[in-house]
């Protein structure tokens, strides 16, 4: 199964992120006697699905997602247009009211993994500057809050970036939305255009917040995209105007993705910056403009309460899903599923239930962080009627408080449905070429650069899912020079992973690492004359091939660049018999 291990945009990992506005409350606040304003239905289904398209990622590593639905810049977008809404109501206060809402959760889910990772032996004092007091990042996520040293202990903190990028946007926003009113269009373009000049270092910030500026360069524009959504900006733009802005958008962000894949080998939307934001925007201004109506939600009563449900416990399924899919991972391990369409379904069934169990767990609290009634699934926010009452249709003009106003039907606009064309034909384009065209740099072995300085992760101290064989582990002795080293051709190693043929070990890379580097060998074999093949795949894409091995062949050297990788698959195959594979000193090389 591939948990993939998101991080920031910046760091490797990812996308991941929470796809809503974690601190907007799902229904009005319980025992208060004041009617309750109606939700943009259009926009808590896009959170439901961005939500869905996030654990989807996370569980599968499916690198097109992020292309195909570019979840966070939408995300963002739409906080920030909430966040604008909450500075016209409350002023500067609404800051720390939504911090108020964003913070309980995660103190929640905090203290369980803090307690996971001492229990299991936390290992050294965090690397950075603080030592053990970057742990205060737990309680004010100003940085990534760090984690032990256990091999999966990145699952509790790889997605945090998103929590940290939100903190700094809402407490920007005072500021952020003063400079947009005073210099609307200015201001945007400079918001849109700042992961350029953080690439080509015009702006650069360096230092121990490096990390949050550049996520925060990455989506300021799409943040301040959502004030232009509120203020009503972008619907003063005349329909073909706005389909040319938007055309010239899509075509540049998807031009840019392309070619960073092909220059960096990661089609990961996360790990391209520059084309995350161009891509995003056209998205987002996609889909803010084009609202198709969706009076058919209310009539079918379980979708709508799901959609409800998930943007009432947005954070806490955002921040469970990724360390319960570890645990999915691991249980499912040695159970062989053949049919990838069970596979598809098993895993998501069982991280869904298992986040449900969380969700009963832990939703609670985010009730508490709005002032609202703890509750174990949150009241619906239309009772029955109301909810009979809008499927039937709005009475003419009438709206209730901060309603959006019915989309009454009218022919579509044909630039609008251009618009919408050219962007859902470039989405698929763009998942289509992540998915059957290998980034060239990603398919031939390195040979050039080196790091000074590097960090190693053996493939033998990670965890390992093992196919079609029994579990990996040392030679038989008669090769073996002393526990833990292996000798091939004559050279020892003092690192090995081995397995009968044919297999295929999937492993997780650690955070931060970018290269695989091993030697492939045959060790003891059932006929001089077989033939072993030794593959590496990345993502689902194979990127390293020997081509048949016979046992009088010198070893293969591996050494092939992973940038972003999610999952890494070890694949060897014989034939004319069976042979052990030998993957020695199989290791992840991260810089320093």
């Amino acid at each position: 199964m591939s948990v993939v291990a998101p991080g920031s945009p910046v760091v490797a990992s990812t996308d991941s992120v929470p796809p809503v506005d974690p601190a907007t409350p799902a229904t009005a606040t319980a025992g208060v006697a004041t009617k309750p304003r109606d939700r943009d239905r259009y926009l808590d289904m896009w959170r439901a699905l961005a939500l869905v398209r996030v654990v989807a990622y996370h569980v599968f590593g499916w690198i097109w997602l992020t292309v195909l639905f570019p979840a966070m810049g939408l995300m963002f977008a739409l906080a920030g247009s909430l966040m604008a809404s909450s500075l016209d109501r409350a002023g500067s206060r609404s800051v720390g009211r939504r911090l108020r809402r964003l913070l309980p959760p995660l103190w929640a889910f905090g203290a369980v993994a803090l307690t996971v990772l001492f229990v299991t032996g936390w290992g050294p004092a965090p690397s950075a500057r603080l030592g053990w007091g970057e742990l205060a990042w737990w309680a004010f996520p100003a940085r990534t809050p760090p984690v032990g040293s256990q091999h999966w202990a990145w699952a509790y903190n790889s997605v945090l970036w998103y929590i940290v990028t939100y903190l700094w946007l809402v407490v920007l926003s005072p500021a952020l939305l003063a400079l947009f009113r005073r210099w609307p269009w200015p201001t945007l373009i400079a918001g849109l255009a700042l992961p350029a000049l953080f690439l080509f270092q015009v702006v650069q910030v360096g230092g121990y917040f490096n990390e949050q500026a550049t996520n925060v360069s990455t989506y300021v524009g799409l943040w301040m995209l959502g004030f232009a959504h509120h203020d009503g900006l972008l619907r003063r733009i005349p329909a073909r105007r706005y389909a040319g802005m938007v055309g010239a958008l899509a075509v540049t962000g998807a031009v840019w993705v392309v070619i960073s894949a092909l220059a960096h080998g990661s089609y990961d939307l996360n790990r391209i910056p520059v084309g995350n934001t161009l891509w995003s925007a056209a998205f987002v201004a996609t889909v803010l403009r084009f609202r198709p109506r969706l009076d058919w939600i209310g009539r079918v009563r379980p979708l709508a309460r799901i959609i409800e449900l998930l943007n009432a416990r947005a954070v806490t399924v955002y921040l469970w899903h990724l360390p319960l899919a570890m645990i999915l991972s691991s249980l499912l391990a040695p159970v062989t599923i053949n049919s990838f369409t069970a596979q598809v379904a098993i895993r998501l069934t069982g991280v869904w239930l298992l986040t449900a169990a969380a969700v009963a767990l832990f939703g609670w609290v985010e009730d508490l962080a709005a002032r609202r009634t703890p509750a174990l699934l949150p009241p619906s926010a239309e009772p029955p009627r109301v909810a009979a009452k809008r499927a039937a249709g709005p009475v003419a003009g009438s709206t209730t408080v901060g309603e959006v106003a019915p989309t009454l039907r009218r022919p579509v606009n044909r630039w609008h449905l251009g618009m919408v064309t050219l962007v859902v034909t470039l989405a698929f384009s763009l998942a289509y070429t992540a998915v059957h065209v290998s980034p060239s740099s990603a398919t031939t072995q390195s040979q050039g650069r080196q790091p000074q300085h590097e960090v190693a992760h053996y493939v033998s101290d990670l965890l390992l899912v093992l196919d079609d064989a029994s579990a990996p582990g040392l030679p038989d002795r008669s090769t073996a020079i002393e526990p833990g080293t292996v000798s091939v051709n004559g050279e020892s190693y003092p690192h090995a992973v081995v397995a009968p043929t044919p297999n295929r070990l999937r492993v997780h890379p650690p955070a931060g690492c970018d290269r695989l580097r091993a030697v492939a060998g045959i060790g003891d074999t059932d006929s001089e004359r077989i033939r072993v093949t030794f593959a590496v795949r990345v993502d689902g894409v194979t990127v390293y091939d020997s081509g048949p091995l016979r046992t009088t062949d010198a070893p293969a050297n591996v050494d092939v660049e992973l940038p972003g990788a999610s999952t890494v698959d070890l694949i060897s195959v014989s034939a004319r018999g069976t042979a052990s594979a030998i993957w020695a000193d199989a290791r992840f090389v991260c810089a320093a």
